[in-house]
């Protein structure tokens, strides 16, 4: 399979079988990473090049109609950077991919500079790093995690679905039933929200709740 989109409420979700590594194609090098949709990739380009971040892949218009570049950020995730959007539906965004740094201060620093995204919430522990912040490009959002991981989940993975969910005690019993690996159950945050954390047959991190990102200005 190249390329498949599945839809969760308002949200749309990419993916692809593995298959051999393509020199052409630093995607087959990876097993995921973030695709923004943006209006002026040559601009957005520019910036991130001038922002030192490491281009992988040139702008070029593709036989899909979109025009998009790849490249790593500050700690070699991958992105992409283009016109297409995939399947949009109007509504308040339910996916918001979240991504793990050694430095949550660096990280947002970066992503910033380099791809323009905007400040949202950030939590910082008592050393002054960041452990956690949400940060905006357009209407869509993207967690920065950083900090301790007491509890194992990230395991050394860089990457985590971050979803919300109205039920997260059906919808974790549904993912129990179809025999998916449950590292934490249903239980309610000290901020407020309730949700599960679970990996897919692959091993691919999920986050389910009913957390939803408020756009605040920092």
């Amino acid at each position: 399979m190249a390329h498949a989109e599945l839809r969760f409420g308002t949200g749309t979700i990419g993916l692809s079988s593995a298959g051999p590594v393509a020199p052409a194609n630093v995607w087959t090098t990876v097993r995921e990473g973030i695709y923004a949709c943006i209006e002026d990739p040559d601009a957005h380009h520019a910036r991130a090049q001038a922002a030192g971040a490491t281009i992988e892949r040139d702008l070029q218009d593709t036989d899909y109609g979109s025009r998009e570049y790849s490249v790593r950020d500050h700690e070699g995730h991958l992105w992409s950077f283009g016109t297409y959007g995939m399947a949009p539906v109007p509504g308040a965004p339910v996916f918001y991919p979240g991504l793990r740094y050694r430095s949550g201060n660096a990280a947002v620093d970066f992503l910033m500079r380099a791809f323009g995204l905007e400040a949202g919430l950030q939590v910082s522990a008592d050393n002054g790093e960041i452990d956690h912040a949400e940060l905006w490009l357009g209407q869509g959002v993207m967690m920065v995690g950083a900090g301790a991981d007491p509890n194992g989940y990230w395991n050394g993975r860089t990457q985590c679905a971050c979803v919300h969910v109205a039920d997260p005690d059906a919808h974790h019993a549904r993912a129990s039933a179809a025999c998916a690996r449950i590292l934490q159950g249903p239980e309610r945050t000290a901020y407020g929200a309730r949700g599960y954390i679970v990996q897919d047959l692959e091993g691919f991190l999920w986050s389910f709740g009913t957390y939803r990102p408020i756009r605040v200005s920092v």
